[in-house]
């Protein structure tokens, strides 16, 4: 079904911008689009699929996953995955992705365009023009200036929007249990408790994603907490308010205005609590457009189809719902280990066949050293596993695929061992990686202890010979005669035993009785031909 530089079919479930469409098929996918289609071809088409790119309205639940033998990575358009059974799909070993930060700025501006149209309204008085007329005096508002805003959720997009409202000159308050205090004094904010924030501020603005603890979490208590005149705005997910109870809320005269882009019912069946609140005159309401600009876009679009190439080329993912992932700050300053880890790991079992028979010891050095080693230890045995078994291996059930066959892993850490700013090292028994990241990306820097500087991509040829005049020369010969072409070649030399390391990046593969050719060189002691 895969041929060599082809990944497979991806199936566009729903609206995808061609810009993403264009990466996929740059990078070897064959996209299938059943946009607009029933179900019936849905199924059809993933039969043979190994990507599916969906949005918000595709219900991706166990019955479709079985409809996709070979499926391995499910794409979210978009932040929110309450359409997908990720539960299924872990028990499957797809990876489902998202793309959590593509619509942070779209959505932060709508915040501020929707809040903005209810302290000064903005849509009422538009109407009022519209309809002829000239009147000022129905449309006096209020300013953003010296007002308490309170956010309830203090990530991506809760934190772009406290350093917005700060432009403003208002006085930011957050709760968010899960936010460390440094963190809020970096941003300028006072965390309060739950009740306290909903009782002090002018403005309460919602940015959590929807959960088991936040659904429904505005309730009739907490709008009965809340001042009187205060303003609700709410582009995060619609059923973390109950919609019913801020209907009395605010036909009750309780609260100045409401201002929402998400409802719990989208789109909302006539009659419901979610189409009667999109119609009170004292509601603002947008149909969803939280990450709808342009340019978020073809953010979502190049982001996801850049992972799902990734996942389908069996490397790490940015944006994993159900894969260990760095997060926070650690995230933005590790991430690219992760992709080091995973190529150490596929070097590993290639260039030392005893390698994964013995405890695999992963060291975290340099800064590295206080970064929670989880998705270190995935990206590696989802590099590593699939050179020794034949089950599907993806970072998802790379860890329990390892305990199944006996793979077994440590981890320790060094804070000053390494001579790079951060640093991972990779051992087993007597054999030794080392790789870091520089500048321009990931490179694995040792090898047993020579030092090299190798992308690890592709394919690569790997000697272990005596240090001596002419090998270049007569590995070169024989690799021409084959009309193998070398795009880098580097030498690492050891004084003390007289022994050396050649490692080759080639253009195109190596047939077996090249490297056999090159084996019975005098001198050569191991010739590996490794392919990542």
């Amino acid at each position: 079904m895969v041929t060599r530089n082809s990944l497979g079919r991806v199936v566009v479930a729903e609206p995808f911008d061609e810009r993403g469409v264009a990466v996929l098929r740059e990078a070897g996918a064959e996209v299938v689009s059943v946009v607009g289609g029933p179900r019936e071809a849905l199924h059809e088409a993933l039969r043979e699929a190994r990507g599916l790119i969906v949005r918000s309205e595709t219900r991706v639940d166990a019955q479709l996953l079985a409809a996709a033998p070979y499926l391995e990575v499910v794409a979210r358009a978009g932040v929110g995955v309450d359409a997908i059974d990720v539960d299924a799909a872990t028990a499957a070993g797809i990876v489902v992705v998202n793309t959590p930060s593509a619509n942070t700025l779209a959505a932060t501006e709508l915040t501020f365009a929707l809040l903005l149209a209810a302290m000064r309204h903005v849509p009422q008085a538009h109407a009022s023009v519209h309809a002829g007329k000239w009147e000022r005096k129905p449309f006096v508002g209020h300013e953003l200036y010296g007002k308490t805003l309170g956010i309830i959720g203090l990530g991506r997009i809760g934190s772009n929007v406290a350093a917005r409202a700060a432009a403003f000159g208002m006085t930011v308050v957050a709760h968010d249990p899960y936010l460390a205090a440094s963190r809020a004094r970096a941003l300028n904010v006072d965390l309060l408790g739950f009740d306290e924030l909903l009782e002090r501020a002018d403005v309460v603005t919602l940015h959590v994603p929807l959960t088991a603890q936040t659904r429904g979490m505005i309730e009739r208590s907490a709008l009965a907490r809340m001042r009187a005149d205060a303003v609700l705005v709410n582009c995060a997910r619609g059923a973390v308010i109950d919609a019913d109870a801020l209907l009395e809320t605010i036909e009750g005269g309780h609260l100045r205005a409401v201002a929402i882009d998400v409802v719990p019912e989208e789109p909302p069946p006539p009659g419901s609590a979610s189409a009667r609140l999109l119609s009170h005159e004292r509601v603002i309401a947008t149909p969803h457009l939280g990450g709808s600009t342009y340019e978020a876009l073809e953010r979502i679009a190049l982001e996801l189809a850049g992972d799902v190439v990734r996942v389908l080329g069996g490397r790490p993912a940015s944006g994993a719902v159900n894969a260990p992932m760095l997060r926070g700050a650690d995230a933005e300053r590790a991430s690219t280990f992760t992709d080091l880890a995973h190529r150490l790991g596929a070097l590993l079992p290639q260039l030392f066949d005893d390698a994964l028979r013995q405890e695999i010891a992963i060291v975290l050095q340099g800064e590295l050293e206080a970064i929670d080693a989880d998705p270190f230890v995935a990206a590696l045995l989802a590099g590593a596993l699939p050179l020794v078994t034949d089950r599907r291996v993806t970072l998802v059930n790379a860890g329990a695929v390892a305990r199944e066959i006996g793979v077994r892993v440590a981890v320790s850490r060094e804070g000053d061992a390494s001579p790079f700013r951060s640093a991972l090292v990779v051992a087993a028994g007597d054999h030794r990686l080392v790789g870091t990241v520089l500048p321009h990306g990931p490179r694995i820097v040792e090898i047993d202890g020579f030092e090299v500087d190798a992308v690890a991509e592709g394919t690569m040829l790997f000697t272990h010979h005596r240090d001596v005049p002419g090998m270049v020369g007569r590995i070169g010969t024989i690799l021409g005669e084959a009309n193998v072409n070398i795009s880098t070649m580097q030498v690492a030399r050891n004084a003390r035993s007289g022994e050396a390391m050649m490692v080759l990046e080639v253009d195109r593969e190596i047939e077996r009785d090249v490297a056999e050719r090159i084996g019975k060189i005098a001198g050569i002691s191991a010739v590996r031909v490794v392919r990542i």
